[in-house]
């Protein structure tokens, strides 16, 4: 009777070992899906997530929350020109000065799509979406990666669309990234390289 008392302990134990490895494996699972597998950013997916969570957030507490669009000016000229493994590397390396740039920790830094970058800024105001929107723009211009099939810029240059609001019942969440993206259309509009401002259904735009 003890033996077997002992095996089915055994049993038991082992098979609660191999829920928790599943559990852990599923776990782990979860947080790839949530992140871009090119740039080690966080994807769209987790991205759509968080802007829900951070929305909640600063509605019940009224502070802005600000949102970032910005993509790399003529990327498809820059693969055409340099291939794709190049153009992996070009976006990996945006990726990377993005990241360094934006310091707060609740700040979420994405890989949209493409060579579509987010950033979603918690209470952070107009101008101090600006002012970071500014600096990464600089720091990519500064880094002096090559792009002379660029029509603006001989090194790879890249375009922003900002918007700030501080979250109502009657506002949707996903309104934020719509104007982001009409702010980002303004500034390639006008000449790329730049920074927009998305604000009472027109653009104001900040050029550099």
């Amino acid at each position: 009777m003890y033996i077997g008392h002992y095996w089915e302990y055994r049993d038991i134990t082992e098979k609660k070992k191999a829920e928790c490895d599943l559990r852990k494996a599923n776990k782990k699972l979860e947080m790839l899906s949530m992140k871009d597998g090119l740039t080690g950013l966080n994807n769209r997916r987790s991205l759509d997530k968080q802007l829900e969570i951070e929305w909640e957030y600063a509605r019940k507490e009224k502070e802005p929350l600000s949102f970032l669009l910005f993509d790399i000016d003529y990327f498809k000229a820059y693969n055409d020109t340099y291939g794709h493994i190049q153009g992996d590397e070009c976006l990996k390396e945006v990726a990377k000065i993005a990241k360094s740039v934006v310091f707060d920790e609740s700040a979420f830094v994405a890989r949209y799509g493409g060579e579509e970058f987010g950033i979603l800024l918690p209470r952070a105001n107009q101008y101090e979406a600006i002012k970071i929107a500014e600096a990464i723009r600089q720091k990519v211009e500064e880094h002096g990666i090559v792009h002379q099939a660029s029509e603006v810029f001989k090194c790879v240059t890249i375009s922003v669309g900002i918007m700030t609001v501080v979250p109502s019942e009657n506002i949707q969440p996903i309104s934020i990234v719509h104007q982001a993206d009409q702010a980002l259309y303004e500034a390639k509009r006008t000449g790329r390289n730049r920074i927009s401002v998305y604000s009472h259904h027109k653009e104001a735009d900040s050029n550099v």
